[in-house]
């Protein structure tokens, strides 16, 4: 089989990294998205992959460039007989002009719940086109309740994080990459995405308490406009990407103002930190809080406390048997769809 992949975020670098490994006997293709360290990544894994388009922040750039990628891609990637892609409507939107089939991954459930947003609105038309949809069971009641074909949205037990976390092993010179022996892992919200509504930062109120308490900080930005956070403050930005599993393996506190970093921390057993803006969380992010493994808040003073009053816990302790065993059934839910359909 010849099986494109377009990877268009850090974390799907990491994902496809991880996933792709158990298909030997299949083709794979892969394109990337220019988008903070998503490239950096990709060739740091030694995966082969072109680039093609870049992302930006602004709403109106970034619904027009979507646009043109996904007719750059169009002209570009070559035949295939599936199309394999991560909350990714450009790689559906290809398929179907294609004619091709196609199989999505998803966990972001809250887009289905804004509606104000008319691209946000179309891009969810789009992903509901493809052949497959593949979620967490903590969201599989709201994607099957927007999908007509209810044998197209098929489950899984765990979280997206846990496909990549299976094969983690904690690089041992890890440190010796970094300035400090003890830190938290800081990273802005993704205010230049469409499903964030808010777009207020909390992360120069976080730095300013930070330093105030003694606090090192490991800042990783996600655009240009995040660097201008830090300019008044004591914080290492990595002038390479580095490994998120191995920062949140090392990290005391691991706080994001987007969800997937802090999942990463609490599927390794590691005190983790949301500060998603917005009233509705996503469903995995629900999960985990119910779970005690991951805390929300948007409130400066109460996230400082909490860092503060769980840096004497940390441990580098590791179990990856449940993160192996998730990623197993979604292996075999992707081998069964590409060669049995």
């Amino acid at each position: 089989m010849d099986i494109w992949v377009d990877i268009i975020n850090p974390s799907h670098a990491l994902f496809f990294n991880s996933l792709l490994d158990d298909f030997n006997s299949d083709n794979f293709f892969i394109t990337v998205r220019d988008r903070a360290e998503t490239f950096g990544l990709v060739k740091s894994f030694g995966m082969k992959g072109i680039v093609i388009g870049r992302d930006y922040r602004a709403g109106f750039n970034k619904s027009l460039n979507m646009i043109w990628r996904t007719f750059q891609l169009y002209s570009t990637v070559r035949n295939f007989d599936y199309a394999l892609s991560f909350e990714n409507g450009m790689s559906v939107a290809v398929s179907k002009l294609r004619g091709e089939k196609s199989i999505l991954l998803c966990d972001n459930d809250l887009k289905f719940f804004q509606g104000k947003n008319s691209f946000q609105y179309v891009e969810n038309k789009i992903k509901s086109m493809a052949g497959f949809i593949i979620v967490p069971k903590a969201c599989y009641n709201t994607f099957n309740d927007h999908i007509k074909e209810k044998d197209r949205v098929i489950l899984y037990n765990g979280f997206k994080e846990d496909i990549y976390i299976a094969n983690f092993h904690p690089d041992p010179d890890f440190k010796d990459k970094i300035p400090f022996n003890n830190f938290v892992v800081l990273r802005p919200e993704a205010l230049g995405s469409f499903y964030v509504i808010e777009k207020q930062s909390l992360v120069p109120d976080l730095l300013k308490l930070f330093n105030r308490e003694n606090i090192n900080v490991i800042y990783l930005p996600r655009e240009k406009e995040d660097f201008d956070y830090a300019k008044e403050f004591d914080v290492y930005v990595p002038k390479n990407p580095l490994n998120g599993l191995d920062l949140c393996y090392h990290a005391d506190v691991v706080l994001t103002g987007s969800g997937t970093m802090a999942r990463e921390a609490a599927c390794l057993g590691k005190p983790s930190v949301s500060f998603f803006p917005g009233k509705k969380l996503l469903s995995v992010d629900r999960k985990l809080i119910e779970e005690k493994k991951m805390f929300h808040s948007r409130d400066p003073e109460e996230m400082t406390d909490y860092v503060l009053s769980n840096k004497a816990k940390n441990s580098e302790s590791l179990d990856l048997l449940r993160s192996k065993n998730v990623k197993k059934e979604v292996v075999k839910i992707i081998d069964r769809i590409i060669h049995e359909n």
